[in-house]
């Protein structure tokens, strides 16, 4: 799989760099932060919301709209699923990482082949915005140290859902959590 730069055209179509908000106290925090053998996800940490960048996240880059800072971290090579929201998620790299990413409007029914999934370098410090239509899911790491990923998205994104997930013919089926919507591969 060829992996092009964030920065390459062919991203414009599944999100943009955000440069306009300074990070850094998110950024340091985040390096004391463990990146086990597998991946870990916390999609709401107190201590990096109680920083100064949770502010401006929430005010510059969601309008005001109340906001959960987690983080996606640890070792990861492959695709086993894809996943998309109802509103953007915003990605910021502490070390370099690779996203895999499709179109939603690539999905045939509930399936999507692996041939439209493409891949990101995402440079260390760098902010990203991923669209609602894009499909995505943990980084996978660009070298043996593994991966570490701030993920920003509106309040009560990925918490258990309240309600049994619809089992209509429509992509209710694919609900898993609050707004995240999940398909799998099927090992």
């Amino acid at each position: 799989m060829k992996i092009l730069s964030v920065k390459d055209p062919a991203f414009r179509k599944y999100g943009r760099v955000v440069d306009n908000v300074a990070l850094d106290d998110l950024v340091e925090a985040m390096k004391k932060t463990p990146v086990p053998e597998g991946v870990v996800y916390e999609p709401s940490v107190k201590e990096l919301e109680e920083l100064d960048a949770f502010e401006k996240l929430s005010t510059v880059v969601y309008g005001g709209m109340p906001i959960q800072i987690g983080y996606c971290n640890g070792h990861n090579t492959k695709l086993n699923a894809l996943e998309y929201h109802r509103s953007s998620e915003h990605n910021i790299a502490v070390t370099d990482l690779v996203l895999l990413l499709a179109p939603q409007q690539a999905m045939e029914g509930f399936e999507l082949d692996a041939s439209c999934v493409q891949a990101f370098f995402v440079p260390a410090g760098t902010t990203v915005e991923l669209y609602a239509t894009t499909l995505h899911y943990a980084p996978c790491q660009a070298n043996d140290e593994g991966f570490c990923s701030i993920v920003v998205l509106p309040r009560g994104t990925n918490a258990p859902l309240r309600y049994p997930a619809p089992a209509d013919d429509g992509d209710g089926r694919l609900l898993f959590a609050r707004d995240k919507w999940l398909i799998c591969h099927n090992e």
